[in-house]
């Protein structure tokens, strides 16, 4: 955590996950037989635009939050005040300094899955939107 820097490591934390993008996915025809599901990509240009989607499973967040914060609760139980011989050291700001660095990881982690969230929602809602808006228009080849 010392010896590497917050977003270069952020960055190879979320390149353990897998692209669902990068997956094949695939249906069954009318024959029984598989094809590639191209609804998927039809869908996830529109749902997941601005969505970081290479990214590891909430297990995984939750594994390095938890972690995290036990770092930061080791440090808030280090002590202020250490005496060396004749010499009494205040490690208050060092304390501080580093529970400050510890916060702005924890933050990063937490803040990126409410932010790619809400992105996600919203690309949701703005499809719903535009499928309402659509169903709503008869087409002029419609047959009733």
């Amino acid at each position: 955590m010392w010896k590497e820097t917050l977003s270069d490591s952020f960055q190879a934390f979320l390149n353990t996950g897998i692209d669902p993008r990068e997956i094949q996915h695939t249906k069954l025809n009318d024959d029984g037989e598989e094809e590639e599901d191209e609804t998927f990509h039809w869908m996830a240009e529109k749902i997941l635009v601005g969505v970081s989607t290479k990214k590891p499973g909430l297990d995984a967040f939750d594994e390095k939050i938890t972690f995290l914060n036990s770092i930061k609760n080791d440090i808030a139980d280090m002590k202020t005040s250490v005496d060396i011989g004749w010499l009494k050291v205040n490690a208050t700001p060092l304390i501080k300094e580093l529970q400050n660095t510890v916060t702005q990881w924890i933050d990063r982690y937490t803040s990126f899955l409410m932010d790619n969230t809400v992105r996600e929602v919203c690309n949701i809602e703005e499809f719903i939107k535009d499928v309402a808006d659509g169903i709503k228009v008869l087409p002029e080849s419609a047959e009733t």
